[in-house]
Formats: C-alpha cells, structure tokens, sequence
C-alpha cells in the first residue's frame, strides 16, 4: 500500500509505531509545548519546563 499526502490528511493510522506514536501524543503525553515539539505527561512538567528551557 502506498502511503499518501491524502491518506494522511484524512489521519489513517495504516503501521503499529504510527499508532504508538498517536497513542502518546493524545493520550500518554497530552501537554504539548508552543514553542519546541516536546510533548509531557502532566501539565506541572509543561510548566517547569517552559520556565527552565524557554525563558530568558
């Protein structure tokens, strides 16, 4: 099966590690932050990351 930019968009998960890799972004690893692609387990992790990280 080839895969395609419109398979894609219509969000078919065709392979078990894009799977695993939807499972942690919406479920295991829900706070995302705005400013790098790290994704945390609780929101308190978001925050202390942000101000150690992203702050200046």
């Amino acid at each position: 099966m080839i895969k395609t930019a419109e398979a894609k968009s219509d969000n078919i998960i065709e392979t078990s590690q894009e799977k695993r890799e939807w499972f942690l972004m919406e479920f295991a690893k829900p706070f995302k932050c705005e400013k790098c692609t790290e994704r945390f387990k609780k929101k308190k992790y978001l925050r202390e990351h942000k101000s150690q990280i992203h702050s200046y």
